[in-house]
């Protein structure tokens, strides 16, 4: 299973500074460069069919814009990293 820690590095290194990023193409990033293995495929809940991969991403982008202030939210589901 990738490590929050893994997700964020291929955020810092993958995602370009300064421009708006959507969610879903932060998630394209982790599902490229990510070793994504059968526990991260499998449903984030019972009532889900989202992966826990995807749920682990957005706990990352969580606590980076609100505990650390590493990445800006920008509504809409976009992300900035200054």
């Amino acid at each position: 299973m990738i490590h929050l820690s893994e997700i964020w590095d291929i955020i810092q290194r993958r995602m370009p500074r300064g421009c708006w990023v959507s969610l879903e193409e932060i998630y394209q990033m982790v599902k490229c460069y990510g070793n994504l293995d059968v526990e991260d495929l499998k449903p984030q809940s019972p009532i889900s069919d989202i992966p826990k991969w995807k749920r682990n991403v957005r706990n990352v982008l969580q606590y980076r814009k609100n505990r650390t202030k590493e990445i800006q939210w920008g509504g809409d589901a976009r992300y900035l990293l200054p």
